[in-house]
């Protein structure tokens, strides 16, 4: 197996699981009076009618209390409560597609929350086609282009330390992600959308890069490879789990090379179905190489 190719295969893999996973969620918001769009809201006036009291309506008395359930995290809010929900919820199922460098990948699979963390299994497609398991502290990876056929490369994250496989699993972790991004330089509402059938606060957050990277563990060298800023929009549903994501990171260019872009959107749902993830036969892994740095 040549070592260059797979380390720069494992890399782009870091940065598709971190964007599927990591980025996965964000908060709630419409504020109590107006909508995020500024459009004033008509349920006060509906409950201040003297027919609706006289009536008490139940289906307008439950919408009223999902509507003030629905209510805008700040900054400092942000990361303890998208990851409580998330805890809370267990399982999601997800996929997200990233285009650049006119290649396209998508990734989907299921997730949940362990004793001993994040525990997913996913299959993505298209440049960076592979599967994936994460169970126990363990990443298992199937992919044509590591010449082991039907193989699983076994990685044991426990013994990774800070190597190329640790920014593997930091990358794949949502906790991780988030705790990146728990103080923003800036969050901002951008008002309320549907995504797939259900209401949503869409949201801009701009993170430091530099603080990025030292939160994640990343190589300080790494930095020279980011943008001045990250920016993620999410869209994030009332009960603060993360329904959407978008983000376009502009590489800065490097070396007399072209600048480069790269796009993703993804969209999380079924929060609380039953995942089903199970590490393969041992006659079917074999050790991950001993690579430079790894």
């Amino acid at each position: 197996m040549h070592v260059k190719t797979l380390a720069r295969r494992l890399g782009s893999v870091a940065l598709v699981a971190g964007l599927a996973l990591g980025a996965a969620g964000c908060s709630e918001d419409p504020s109590s009076g107006t909508d995020a769009n500024g459009a004033e809201d008509t349920s006060a006036d509906e409950s201040s009618d003297p027919e609706v009291e006289e009536g008490s309506d139940p289906d307008a008395e439950e919408s009223a209390d999902e509507e003030a359930a629905f209510t805008e995290l700040s900054a400092a809010d942000f990361y303890p409560t998208v990851m409580g929900a998330l805890k809370e919820a267990e399982t999601f199922a997800f996929e997200s597609t990233t285009r650049g460098s006119a290649q396209a990948s998508t990734i989907s699979g299921e997730a949940r929350y362990a004793d001993s963390g994040m525990e997913m299994k996913a299959s993505s497609s298209g440049a960076q086609a592979m599967d994936l398991i994460m169970l126990d502290q363990m990443i298992y990876m199937k992919a044509p282009a590591m010449g082991l056929g039907d193989k699983w490369m076994k990685i044991d994250l426990s013994k990774s330390g800070d190597s190329l496989f640790g920014m593997l699993a930091k990358a794949a972790d949502p906790d991780a992600m988030f705790k990146a991004m728990e103080a923003p330089k800036n969050l901002e509402l951008l008002g309320t959308e549907e995504v797939e059938g259900v209401e949503t606060n869409h949201y801009r957050i701009t993170v430091d890069p530099d603080a990025y990277m030292k939160a994640m563990g990343f190589p300080a060298e790494m930095s020279s490879f980011m943008p001045e800023e990250l920016v993620t929009e999410m869209w994030v549903d009332a009960e603060n789990l993360p329904r959407k994501f978008t983000q376009v990171v502009q590489v800065p260019a490097v070396g007399g090379a072209k600048p480069s872009t790269s796009a993703t959107e993804g969209y999380y749902h079924d929060f609380g179905l039953d995942v089903d993830i199970e590490a393969p036969p041992a006659s079917e892994t074999t050790d991950a190489p001993t690579l430079p740095g790894a």
